[in-house]
């Protein structure tokens, strides 16, 4: 498999959240969320585990314990069925979501 530059995939929309599927198989999906101050993707559950990681800017991380503070590099795992959502707050915010076993 060839190397992913995520940078290389950030854009955003003006709309609504922006999502870019990075990776996608059978067992695994990787969902890179590019936000615009203000957008999130609202709380939900599934029943994989999420591993949340703050690429680029400051956001919110939404898990079942209530918000979390969010900025690059910061990483969090949410198992099966915990409710989970990111938002932007003031700036952009890009985040990587891996989910697996894929739903």
């Amino acid at each position: 498999m060839d190397t992913i530059l995520l940078k290389d995939k950030i854009s955003f929309s003006k709309d609504n959240p922006k999502k870019e599927i990075i990776y996608d198989s059978e067992k695994a999906k990787a969902v890179l969320f590019c936000l615009e101050p203000g957008q999130g993707v609202g709380p939900h559950a599934v029943s994989s585990e999420i591993a949340l990681m703050a690429i680029d800017g400051k956001g919110i991380f939404i898990t079942g314990d209530g918000e979390k503070q969010a900025e690059k590099g910061s990483l969090v795992v949410c198992k099966e069925n915990e409710q989970h959502g990111i938002k932007a707050d003031k700036e952009r915010f890009v985040a990587l979501a891996v989910i697996s076993p894929r739903p």
